[in-house]
């Protein structure tokens, strides 16, 4: 099981592509302000505790794929706080 679980970690860490979703840029709220707001997509983390960055990457990854999926090219991520748990990651689509 140790076995398995390092594997993934280390090909994720290996193929940052992966987690890429063309067409969609990731922005700060202070970069759309000229852009149409499309309203709100998220993310959940599929693993926690250790692998909890991965879960976070997959997130994004999914939060995007649903951007794109409602006609908007950028994303602007909700905040996470540091040393929190994240649970679901929330984003504001924008077609700019």
């Amino acid at each position: 099981m140790k076995r398995a679980v390092l594997s993934v970690a280390i090909l994720a860490a290996c193929t940052p592509a992966i987690y890429e979703v063309p067409g969609i840029a990731e922005r700060s709220a202070s970069e759309v302000a000229g852009c149409n707001d499309l309203g709100t997509v998220r993310g959940i983390p599929g693993v926690f505790g250790p692998l909890k960055e991965i879960g976070l990457k997959d997130a994004r990854r999914a939060a995007k794929e649903k951007a794109r999926d409602v006609g908007g090219n950028t994303v602007v991520f909700d905040p996470i706080p540091e040393g929190e748990d994240v649970f679901e990651l929330k984003a504001q689509v924008y077609s700019c």
